[in-house]
């Protein structure tokens, strides 16, 4: 007999605005061979949530569920799954999609176990924007204590994730901002730069030798401009396209002008300079190095047990104001916005 279980998505209908996000009811079976079924009590929202809705990822088909990350109970075990129980609490990364729901149903490759002491908010953080950072300063660009590294955006989520863990790491954090933001920054231990002024300049006066390592979310100039403050080693690393966005809806202007100013490289250029370049795509990334990505998590749950790293956090929003919570992110919302299903809000 086959059994389900009422609940909740927030569906995008179509490409557009936030508008076209609205809450659905939905039955969800049990959970097909080798998957699990998680009741969710904190799902997470992504500035790919945005680029999702936008129509901007590859291979995404409308209607569609937003989300990538989610933390709740197990409640439901496909056939031929192992590792995992029922009961279980775990955090869980999706695909890219099915985040914004009272029910996800996830693979165990890609989830780990949540410590006791941690709420689902604060591990919900960590899952995409954390591992996202930890990945990129542990695997794509390792940098060595006491160098000196340059993180645009560095009070959002990603980038507030990459000034804390550098920090951790012993790194010299240099990090833009609008000038609303350059305190908070300050605060933190962060050089600040003003991403309105030149910035650019500003970087190379403080290091003189260069930078050893840019991670940059935007993409366009702002990549041709970092990487000529690299040092030589140095390292870029393009992990986003949000110059595609304008006040976090699809403009052409935003992708016409990433592709005209994006730095074009040979390999003979990279090799003359002794620097190199990479791309970081979390949902190509992770699902190719899921070991990678349970370690890499798992390292960050511990840390925030233990009150070593402490994620920033947003508005707690339920889930049918899942609208809301995009315009927010769309104004540049300081801290992890927060999605609650049901009784959870």
């Amino acid at each position: 007999m086959n059994r389900y279980i009422d609940g909740e998505v927030v569906i995008a209908s179509k490409r557009g605005g936030p508008e076209t996000l609205a809450v659905r009811p939905r039955r969800f079976d049990e959970p097909r061979a080798g998957l699990v079924r998680v009741a969710v009590e904190a799902a997470g929202v992504a500035y790919g949530d945005l680029l999702l809705r936008e129509g901007l990822v590859p291979g995404a088909a409308f209607p569609v569920i937003p989300g990538y990350d989610a933390v709740g109970v197990v409640e439901a075990l496909g056939a031929d799954v192992t590792g995992v129980s029922v009961g279980d609490r775990v955090a869980v990364r999706t695909d890219g999609t099915g985040g914004y729901a009272s029910h996800v149903e996830a693979t165990p490759a890609l989830m780990v176990p949540v410590p006791a002491a941690l709420s689902g908010e604060v591990a919900v953080a960590l899952v995409l924007n954390y591992t996202t950072a930890w990945q990129m300063l542990t695997r794509v660009a390792p940098v060595g204590a006491g160098g000196t590294v340059l993180v645009h955006g560095a009070s959002g989520g990603v980038g507030g994730a990459l000034a804390e863990l550098a920090r951790l790491r012993g790194l010299r954090v240099l990090g833009t901002a609008s000038p609303s933001r350059l305190k908070r920054l300050e605060d933190r231990g962060v050089v600040p730069l003003d991403r309105s002024g030149d910035w650019a300049a500003r970087a190379r006066k403080l290091t003189p030798a260069g930078l050893d390592a840019v991670f940059d979310a935007e993409g366009g100039a702002v990549a041709r401009r970092s990487l000529g403050l690299l040092g030589p080693g140095g390292h870029l690393v393009v992990y986003g396209a949000s110059g595609s966005l304008r006040g976090g809806r699809r403009s052409l202007l935003g992708l016409v002008q990433m592709a005209l100013t994006s730095p074009f490289l040979s390999a003979l250029s990279l090799f003359i300079r002794g620097v190199g370049v990479s791309g970081y795509l979390s949902s190509s990334f992770v699902p190719a190095r899921p070991a990678w990505f349970r370690e890499d998590l798992t390292h960050l749950l511990e840390l925030a047990a233990r009150g070593e790293i402490a994620p920033a956090m947003g508005a707690r929003l339920p889930l049918r104001d899942a609208p809301e919570a995009h315009r927010l992110l769309a104004t540049g919302t300081a801290g992890k916005l927060v999605l609650l299903p049901g009784s959870a809000a």
